[in-house]
């Protein structure tokens, strides 16, 4: 007997903020929502939509047949819910709002929204001013448009140069069978910058003045309109002009901000964060008792917590939460010496020149972080490399691909199993390093020079250099082979799946091997 009638699939929703939102509202008619979970203790035990905000501890006690996080943090939410609360992988699955989860109404107001707060944030004059009234003004008060400031503008506030600006190249990816030559560009100056009465989050480059400005902090490099910084209280900016959140900040007397766009991705960490750390010992005498102030996520994510520790800062270190919004009396900034454009808006092409790095900074990191892999065996580390994810986000045919590379010897490394002086040392050994576009690939500068390299990146990425720019630096011969993701959304590209051809991995395997080797594994 056919079943016209099933019993839906129940589910809890992680989150309550604007994922867990979303998700309800676009899947409660194909599934039962049991409830929302919280880590916010504040919101434990109230209701959304109808339905109890539970706290993970009380999971043990709930019905249901899967959890669905939506939420930013669904990596560290993924990590709990499996070592803590000894969640199975296959009860969990994460949700990104995308255009097409949407319902039609929903994308058309959505890009009536954007389309609103650009036209806003072009040029000040009575269609802004207008617009302003009947998006913003009417709805709430927590919301205020801003004069924009770009850091590299406000001299007046420049105390110190660290590093003059300089001429450089920067290297966009080399795609099979091409040749790519390196971009001209000039490296801005890396330079310290205070402020009064600064307001300021953990996760942006952006300042709040007195006076209604926002400072924002940009990619000099491109000198791209479409360059897209919006984060924390930034809300949306155009050239001229900034929506930004307004909140009632927490007080602090004095600190040296380091901070970037990103406090979830490693790469980010790494390259545009840690980096500042490298100005500390040069500061001026007059800044010697000012505090560190640095996100919270710093202490939570062990390989950044280790990074930090082997740079041996001797200051007082404030940590901010993700969340809050802090106004800091006498406020310090040290531009970033290196930098990468967050998003584009509209699309995700890229050029080479979007984002840079300077090769005395890749060095400082590499040194101080090759120190802390001396402790790691180096001949039980292996010489061949496959790159793994684990398969929540950006899935693609690995297994099939694993089987190449394993079947020539690779090891498959999970990189997240292994602490941070194990990532290193791994790939300070490795001779031939493969796998597919991520984080993982930010260890790039610690690999030894004259090892090789492929990598696998949507073509709608266009010349994204991030990755390719620091192979060049540390002297590693890097090879990428395009895919199709089939958007050109880069916030849609960052988990979109996709499928690679095997035997392009193999050819490019069997011509960079050594002819014994690839004769044996055959």
């Amino acid at each position: 007997m056919r079943m016209w009638f099933r019993q839906k699939v129940r589910v809890l929703i992680f989150g309550t903020g604007a994922g867990g939102i979303n998700y309800y509202k676009s899947s409660r008619g194909n599934h039962k929502v049991i409830g929302f979970l919280d880590n916010n203790q504040q919101k434990q035990g109230q209701s959304l939509f109808g339905k109890t905000i539970y706290a993970p501890e009380q999971l043990v006690h709930l019905s249901y047949d899967k959890i669905v996080i939506a939420s930013d943090y669904y990596r560290e939410i993924r990590d709990q819910l499996i070592g803590k609360f000894a969640i199975s992988e296959n009860t969990i699955s994460v949700y990104f709002a995308t255009p097409v989860s949407r319902s039609r109404l929903q994308r058309l107001r959505k890009s009536a929204e954007l389309l609103g707060y650009e036209r806003i944030c072009r040029n000040p004059g009575w269609v802004s001013d207008w617009l302003y009234r009947f998006m913003v003004g009417v709805t709430t008060d927590h919301i205020k448009r801003m004069q924009v400031r770009w850091l590299d503008d406000m001299s007046g506030n420049k105390v110190h140069t660290f590093r003059p600006a300089m001429e450089s190249q920067v290297q966009g990816p080399r795609y099979l069978n091409q040749h790519v030559k390196p971009t001209d560009i000039t490296l801005p100056e890396v330079a310290l910058y205070h402020f009064r009465h600064g307001q300021i989050h953990s996760v942006s480059r952006s300042v709040i003045l007195p006076d209604e400005q926002i400072v924002i902090e940009r990619v000099t490099t491109s000198g791209s309109a479409e360059a897209d910084y919006s984060c924390a209280h930034l809300l949306h900016h155009g050239q001229n002009l900034a929506l930004v959140r307004t909140s009632q900040p927490e007080h602090i007397e004095k600190g040296i901000l380091i901070s970037g766009c990103n406090e979830l991705n490693y790469y980010h960490w790494v390259l545009e964060i840690l980096s500042q750390l490298q100005f500390i010992e040069e500061l001026p005498g007059q800044y010697a008792d000012y505090p560190i102030l640095i996100s919270m996520s710093s202490q939570k994510i062990l390989s950044i917590k280790t990074l930090i520790e082997s740079f041996g800062i001797q200051r007082p270190f404030i940590y901010l939460a993700s969340l809050t919004a802090y106004k800091v009396d006498d406020l310090l900034l040290i531009s970033a010496p290196n930098n990468l454009i967050p998003n584009i808006k509209g699309t995700a092409w890229n050029v080479a020149e979007n984002s840079f790095a300077r090769h005395e900074s890749i060095m400082f990191l590499r040194e101080k972080a090759l120190a802390l892999s001396r402790r790691t065996t180096q001949n039980a580390l292996p010489k061949r490399v496959f790159l793994a994810r684990k398969g929540f986000l950006r899935n693609y045919n690995q297994v099939e691909i694993m089987a190449q590379c394993e079947a020539h010897d690779f090891v498959s490394v999970y990189m997240e199993d292994h602490d941070v002086s194990q990532q290193i040392a791994i790939m300070a050994n490795a001779e031939i390093i493969v796998g597919p576009t991520g984080a993982a690939w930010t260890n790039i500068i610690f690999a030894s020079a004259g090892a090789k390299a492929l990598c696998w990146m949507a073509q709608e990425w266009g010349a994204l250099s991030c990755y390719s720019n620091l192979a060049a630096i540390v002297g590693v011969e890097m090879d990428y082979i395009p895919y199709q993701a089939g958007t050109s959304d880069s916030r849609e590209l960052y988990y979109a799946p996709y499928s690679i051809d095997a035997n392009t991995v193999t050819t490019w395997l069997q011509r960079h091997l050594p002819v014994t080797a690839v004769r044996e594994s055959l």
